[in-house]
């Protein structure tokens, strides 16, 4: 139980890492007057990238880590998904509560809550602005996170890496120097 704590929390971490730091540069597309939205929707998706890269690297070597046989830890190709449904709970739960009682435009405290749910979602903004903030966009992106978790999670139990592709072609490419 411990151990998938560990793996959930890593999920949450880098997700919440992702979130910070698009609600710290959102201040520059906010105070622009002329294509803000679009602005919005390049950080967003710069923030997505960063995530990405970030998850997908803890995961990796959460993967490499418990399909080690000496480890005692019960690993399976699809974990990742798991970790990051598990991980990513807390943010389902607030989009869960938006869409029951957002109401648009009816008090102080729901406009408020909506600014903080869009910041929430805010690496995956790009994506919910291109579906047209329609409720599959927020499915969808909702999805993206454990399916991010799942690709790193098999690429560290398969042990893929670009890395070690790009060796194995020099290697590969060795038979000139001889």
């Amino acid at each position: 139980m411990k151990d998938f704590l560990k793996g959930s929390f890593k999920v949450l971490s880098s997700y919440t890492t992702g979130v910070f730091l698009f609600s710290f540069f959102l201040i520059a597309p906010l105070s622009m007057e002329n294509n803000q939205y679009l602005w919005l929707s390049i950080l967003s998706f710069i923030m997505y990238l960063f995530l990405w890269s970030f998850m997908f690297q803890q995961i990796r070597k959460l993967g490499i880590y418990e399909s080690k046989p000496t480890t005692e830890i019960k690993s399976y190709p699809f974990k990742g998904l798991v970790y990051g449904f598990a991980g990513f709970l807390p943010y389902i739960i607030i989009e869960i509560i938006y869409f029951l009682i957002y109401v648009p435009n009816t008090s102080l405290a729901l406009t408020t809550f909506h600014g903080i749910f869009r910041c929430l979602f805010g690496p995956l903004y790009f994506l919910i602005r291109g579906l047209n903030y329609t409720w599959y966009a927020y499915l969808i992106a909702t999805v993206m996170i454990p399916v991010i978790s799942m690709i790193g999670y098999l690429a560290g139990y398969y042990d893929f890496s670009m890395k070690s592709k790009k060796e194995n072609k020099k290697e590969d490419e060795d038979f000139l120097n001889d």
